[in-house]
C-alpha cells in the first residue's frame, strides 16, 4: 500500500539542492534544475557577474561522446551577435561559437568527454563578446555517468483498493496489454522496449488458468523474448511468519510456470514489505532464485541499505542469493499518479486498459532522479547503478506514456541513461560490473510489518494451526494409503494457495472505514478459515484407510521422524467403554476423564512415522497421584507453580529437584502476565502505561494422575473477560497455558502483551525462524526491527546450566526486554526504535493490536485463544528444544480402528538433529520427495533409509536443508 501523506521526493530547502530558475536564452524560455555547487566565480575586465551553473547531467556532444553541461549566467543581456565561449580543463581547450539574434543573457556548453566522471576538476571559462573578454573559473564536481534501471510493474496489493477478484482481473488483463506494449515498441531504440513485470507469480498462475491456448501461446513467445519478465515469489509475502514448508511453497508457482514456457527463473521482488526472513536465502537458492530486489515502501530506517547491493548468506552458511535494496515503489504515484486520479488507475472496465497522455515527459524522473543520484555520491556510494520501479499506483493500469517518455530522455540526456528492465536486467548489471566489490553479510532482515497479524489474531492462530496441520495430512497419505490411493495433489496445492494468500501482506481496503471494507476483510479471512478446514479434512481423509468404527482400538499416529510419546485426547463418543486405556500388550496408560467428558492418556514411545493400537475399557487408572492443586498453587514431581491471588500471574516456576526458580521477579514480567496498552507511537496518539489482571479468582479445574490445573477468570482492561488455565501433567517439566480473552471490540488504539520474564542469568536466546535458527539482534542486520520479532515454533532462552523452551501456538509475534511494540509507521520515525535489544530473557508475547489506520482491520472482538508452553531443561540443546516446539504444535493423531492398522513407513532417519520436514508422495510417483532440515550449528550426516533396505547417506550443512528422493 501506498502511504498517501508521506512526501516521497521532497527537497530539503535549508540545503542549496536543487535551483529552479529560468534562464532567458532568445525567444525560448529553458528550465534548468542546477545542482547548487560551491564555485570559484571570477569577474572578467568588464566586471560583469558571470555565474557558471554545472549541472547534475549529461549530453550529448558534436561528436557523439557525453559531455557536462554548464550554464553561462550574467546578470545583464550581454549576449549578442556572434559569442565565442573558451572552456580549458584537464589539460583540454574547447571553443564553442554562438549567434545571439536577440539579446539574452545565457548559454550552455557541454564540457569535454570525460571532464568529472571519476575525479573532481575545475574549468576556466572565457567569453568574448562584443569586443569583451569575461571569465570564471567553477569548480567541477565528480558526478557519475549513472545508469537508471526502471522496473515498471503494478503493484501486487490483493485486496487494498477493490474486492480481491476485481484485482484479480486487473492483473490478469495486465499482461496481455504488457504483451501488447511489448510488441509495439520492439523497434525502439535499446533502454526505450517495454518490458512487463508481473511482479507475482499469483498473477501468472491465475492469468494461464484462464488463457485461451492462443493467449497462452503469445505469452509463452512474450517470456521468450523477454518482453515479459517473471520474478519466482507467489506474492509480496509476511516471509518470516511463514513455516518452513510454507517458505518453501512460495516458489511452487515459479515451478510449473517454468515448465509452461521452457524459460528459467531466477529472480524474485518483494514490494512494499520492508525486510525478509533469513531462512528466504535457503528456499529461494533451492528453487532456482539466486537474486532478490526489494522495493519497499517509504520508511527512514530503509537507508540503511538503500543501493547497497550485497550477497545475502543464509543461516547454512553454504547458500548466498544476490539482495539489493532498490528505491521506496511509491515514486510513480507521486509524481503522476496522484495527477491522474485514483479511481481511474484502480479500476476494472471495458473502457479503459491502460493509460495514454499527449505529453508522455510531464511527470516524469526530473528532479528526483538528479536529487537521487546526488544523495548516494555524497554518501560516497561506489555503484553508478540506480534501480526504481514505476507504478502509478496499487494494482493499477499500465503506463502506457513510459517507453515514449524514456525514449525522449535518452534522446535529451546522454546520462543518466534510462533502460526499461526487469530485475534480472538489474542485478546483471551489478554482476558483470562490480562484483568484485560486493560484499557478503549473513543475517536475518527482520520485518517491520508484522504486527499488523495481531489486527486478526483470531484467524491468524487458525493459519497457524492449519500448517502443521497440512504437513502432518501429508506425511500421513503415503504412511497409511501406500500405492492404493494417491495423494490429492490438487486439494494439498489449493489449501498451501490459501495459506499463502493468508501470508500475503495485504489484509484489507485502504479505507477501513468505507463499506467495501468489510468484505474485503471477510475475503481475507476466508483464506485462514478455508486453510484450517481443508487441513483437517486433508487428514480425516488420510485416515479413512484405517478408520473402523466400533473397530474396538484407537490408533495413534506418530507424524515425526523421532520416537515421541505425547497425551491423547479422545472426545467422550470414542471413549465412551471405559476410563482405563491399555496398549495391545494390556498394559495400562495414565488416563484420566477431564471435565469436559473427554479422555486424556500418555501415549509413550511411538515410532517414528509409525504407530500404536490402544483400547478403551471398563474401570478407573489408579495409577501413582503426583499431582496437586491448590487455590494459587499447582505441582508435580518436577515442578511447582505459585500464583499471585490477586493477579493470577505465576510468580514462581520452580524446579523441584535442584530448588532452581525460574520467574525472574525483578523483570517487571511475571510469567503470563497481563499487559493492556492504550495507544500508539503514530505522530497523534498517546502511549498510556500498561494495566493489568485485577481480581483475581482461582478454582481447581483438573485434578487426577495425568493433568493438574487451575482456571484464572480475571477483571482485564480491553475484554469482558480473561481466563487463564494453568496445566502440568504426570512427570513432565512442562507447563501448558491456555489463555482467553472475551476481546471488547473497539477502534481505540490499543494492544495486548502476555509477559514472560525468566530467571535465566546470563542467558543466550535463540529462536526458531522459517528455514533457520537465529540469536536476537546478533543475527540482525543494521537497520532492521528490534522492537518485534517473529519465530516459528519455538524460542529458547538457557545458560550453562539451565534454560526454558517456550513457544505460543497461535500468537507469532513477541518483544523482548520490555514493551516496545507501541510505534507504527512502516519504520518511519527512525530515532524511537530500538537499537538493540535489551533482556532478551525476558519474551512477551504480542497477542493481538489494532495499531494501523489502513490495510489491517480497525478492531476485533470475541472470543480469542492463545495456548502457551514452556519446558524446564539444563543447557540449550537445540534438538531437546525443536523436538518441543514441533509436538507442541503438532500433536498425536487418533483415530478409532481394529488392532490391525499397518503404517508405511517407507522412510527413518538416523540422526536427531535431522528433522524431517515433509513427506510427500504426489500423484503416480513411486517414492516420496523426502524433505530435511538441521536444527544443528555445525556439518550434519544423516542415513535416509527406506523400506526396502535400500538407502542414502546425505549431508546438511548447519541449519541446513535438502531434499531426497529415492
Amino acid at each position: 500500500m501506498i502511504y498517501r501523506s508521506a512526501p516521497r521526493c521532497s527537497v530539503n530547502r535549508s540545503l542549496v539542492g536543487f535551483l529552479f530558475f529560468l534562464l532567458v536564452i532568445g525567444l525560448l524560455s529553458l528550465k534548468v534544475n542546477a545542482v547548487g555547487i560551491t564555485t570559484d566565480i571570477r569577474k572578467g575586465p568588464s566586471e560583469a557577474n558571470l555565474t557558471v551553473y554545472v549541472q547534475p547531467y549529461y549530453k550529448y556532444r558534436n561528436d557523439g561522446k557525453p559531455g557536462r553541461e554548464i550554464i553561462l549566467y550574467f546578470k545583464e543581456k550581454i549576449l549578442k551577435g556572434d559569442v565565442k565561449v573558451v572552456v580549458k580543463c584537464d589539460d583540454k581547450a574547447e571553443e564553442s561559437k554562438f549567434q545571439f539574434e536577440t539579446a539574452t543573457n545565457g548559454a550552455a556548453v557541454l564540457l569535454p568527454d570525460g571532464v568529472g566522471v571519476k575525479a573532481a576538476s575545475s574549468a576556466q571559462v572565457n567569453v568574448y563578446c562584443s569586443g569583451k573578454e569575461y571569465s570564471a573559473t567553477v569548480a567541477i564536481p565528480v558526478k557519475k555517468q549513472w545508469t537508471v534501471y526502471i522496473y515498471p510493474h503494478s503493484h501486487v496489493d490483493i485486496g487494498y483498493t477493490n474486492l480481491q477478484e476485481t484485482v484479480r482481473k486487473l492483473h490478469v488483463r495486465n499482461i496481455d496489454v504488457g504483451i501488447d506494449l511489448a510488441e509495439k515498441t520492439q523497434n525502439y531504440p535499446e533502454g526505450a522496449r517495454f518490458i512487463w513485470n508481473t511482479e507475482a507469480t499469483w498473477v501468472v498462475d491465475e492469468y494461464l488458468a484462464q488463457a485461451t491456448p492462443q493467449q497462452k501461446a503469445k505469452f509463452n513467445n512474450a517470456v521468450r523474448k523477454g518482453w515479459l519478465q517473471i520474478d519466482g515469489g507467489h506474492s509480496n509475502i509476511n516471509t518470516s511468519t511463514c513455516s518452513d514448508e510454507e517458505l518453501q511453497m512460495m516458489f511452487s508457482n515459479k515451478l510449473k510456470i517454468e515448465q509452461q514456457t521452457k524459460v528459467p527463473i531466477h529472480t524474485m521482488v518483494q514490494m512494499d514489505l520492508p525486510g525478509a526472513a533469513w531462512g528466504l536465502v535457503q528456499a529461494a537458492k533451492q528453487s532456482g532464485i539466486d537474486g532478490f530486489i526489494n522495493f519497499p515502501n517509504y520508511f527512514d530506517l530503509r537507508r540503511v541499505w538503500d543501493h547497497k547491493p550485497f550477497y545475502w548468506l543464509g543461516p547454512d552458511g553454504k547458500s548466498k542469493i544476490l539482495f539489493l535494496q532498490g528505491s521506496p515503489y511509491g515514486y510513480g504515484y507521486t509524481v503522476k499518479g496522484s495527477k491522474y486520479g485514483l479511481k481511474i488507475l484502480q479500476s476494472y472496465s471495458d473502457t479503459i486498459d491502460r493509460v495514454s497522455t499527449k505529453n508522455p515527459s510531464a511527470n516524469f524522473i526530473d528532479p528526483f532522479i538528479f536529487h537521487e543520484t546526488d544523495r548516494l555520491e555524497r554518501e560516497g556510494s561506489p555503484y553508478d547503478i540506480y534501480a526504481m520501479t514505476w507504478s502509478m499506483a496499487d494494482n493499477c493500469l499500465i503506463d502506457a506514456d513510459l517507453p515514449e517518455a524514456v525514449k525522449l530522455w535518452n534522446q535529451k540526456y546522454a546520462y543518466p541513461k534510462v533502460i526499461i528492465a526487469g530485475s534480472r536486467d538489474i542485478l546483471n548489471a551489478y554482476k558483470e560490473k562490480y562484483a568484485a566489490i560486493i560484499p557478503t553479510y549473513s543475517g536475518d532482515i527482520t520485518e517491520f510489518w508484522t504486527e499488523g497479524l495481531g489486527s486478526d489474531a483470531l484467524r491468524v492462530g487458525m493459519g497457524r494451526k492449519a500448517k502443521e496441520n497440512l504437513v502432518q495430512a501429508e506425511t500421513l497419505w503415503p504412511m497409511l494409503n501406500g500405492n492404493k490411493r494417491p495423494a490429492p495433489v490438487n486439494r494439498f496445492n489449493d489449501c498451501w494457495e490459501q495459506l499463502l494468500l493468508s501470508a500475503e501482506h495485504t489484509w484489507g481496503y485502504q479505507n477501513p472505514k468505507a463499506p467495501l471494507a468489510k468484505q474485503v476483510e471477510a475475503n481475507k479471512a476466508a483464506y485462514f478459515e478455508n486453510a484450517e478446514k481443508q487441513s483437517n479434512a486433508l487428514i480425516a481423509d488420510a485416515l479413512k484407510n484405517v478408520k473402523k468404527i466400533n473397530g474396538g482400538y484407537i490408533a495413534v499416529f506418530n507424524t515425526l521422524s523421532w520416537i515421541r510419546g505425547g497425551v491423547v485426547i479422545l472426545d467422550a463418543k470414542l471413549s465412551r467403554a471405559g476410563n482405563r486405556v491399555v496398549d495391545k500388550k494390556g498394559t495400562e496408560m495414565p488416563t484420566q476423564r477431564l471435565s469436559t467428558g473427554e479422555l486424556i492418556f500418555y501415549a509413550d514411545k511411538l515410532p517414528a512415522l509409525g504407530s500404536k493400537a490402544y483400547k478403551v475399557v471398563p474401570g478407573t487408572y489408579k495409577g501413582n497421584r503426583s499431582l496437586k492443586a491448590g487455590i494459587g498453587f499447582l505441582s508435580n514431581n518436577q515442578v511447582k507453580i505459585t500464583l499471585d491471588k490477586k493477579t493470577g500471574n505465576i510468580i514462581s516456576l520452580l524446579r523441584l529437584k535442584d530448588k532452581k526458580e525460574f520467574v525472574n521477579a525483578a523483570s517487571g514480567f511475571d510469567l503470563n502476565s497481563y499487559n493492556y496498552v492504550k495507544g500508539v507511537r503514530n505522530g497523534k496518539d498517546t502511549v498510556t502505561a500498561p494495566t493489568h489482571a485485577t481480581n483475581a479468582k482461582i478454582s481447581i479445574k483438573e485434578i487426577g494422575p495425568l493433568l493438574v490445573s487451575v482456571s484464572v477468570q480475571a477483571d482485564a482492561e480491553g475484554c469482558k473477560g480473561l481466563n487463564r488455565e494453568i496445566r502440568l501433567y504426570k512427570d513432565q517439566p512442562f507447563v501448558e497455558i491456555i489463555n482467553t480473552v472475551d476481546k471488547i471490540s473497539t477502534r481505540q488504539k490499543e494492544g495486548i502483551h502476555f509477559g514472560f520474564g525468566f530467571n535465566v542469568p546470563e542467558g543466550v536466546t535463540h529462536m526458531d525462524i522459517p528455514l533457520g535458527v537465529m540469536q536476537p539482534e546478533r543475527d540482525q542486520l543494521k537497520g532492521t526491527n528490534k522492537n518485534w520479532l517473529a519465530f516459528q515454533r519455538w524460542i529458547d532462552v538457557s545458560n550453562q546450566s539451565s534454560g526454558v523452551t517456550w513457544t505460543s501456538e497461535e500468537s507469532p509475534i513477541v518483544e523482548f526486554g520490555s514493551i516496545t511494540g507501541n510505534i507504527l509507521d512502516g519504520a518511519r520515525q527512525g530515532d524511537l526504535w530500538e537499537k538493540h535489544i535489551s533482556k532478551p530473557q525476558t519474551i512477551i508475547s504480542w497477542m493481538l493490536n489494532n495499531h494501523w489506520d489502513t490495510n489491517f482491520a480497525l478492531e476485533q472482538g470475541g472470543i480469542i485463544k492463545s495456548r502457551y508452553g514452556i519446558l524446564l531443561h539444563g543447557a540449550y540443546d537445540a534438538v531437546t528444544a525443536n523436538h518441543f516446539g514441533v509436538e507442541f504444535n503438532r500433536p498425536l493423531i487418533a483415530v478409532e480402528t481394529t488392532g490391525k492398522t499397518k503404517v508405511n513407513a517407507l522412510v527413518t532417519i538416523d540422526n536427531p538433529e535431522i528433522m524431517l520436514l515433509s513427506y510427500q508422495k504426489k500423484g503416480d510417483s513411486k517414492h516420496p520427495e523426502v524433505k530435511l532440515r538441521s536444527v544443528s550449528d555445525k556439518p550434519q550426516k544423516v542415513n535416509v533409509r527406506w523400506k526396502d533396505g535400500s538407502k542414502k547417506l546425505i549431508s546438511i550443512a548447519p541449519y541446513g536443508s535438502v531434499s531426497v528422493t529415492k
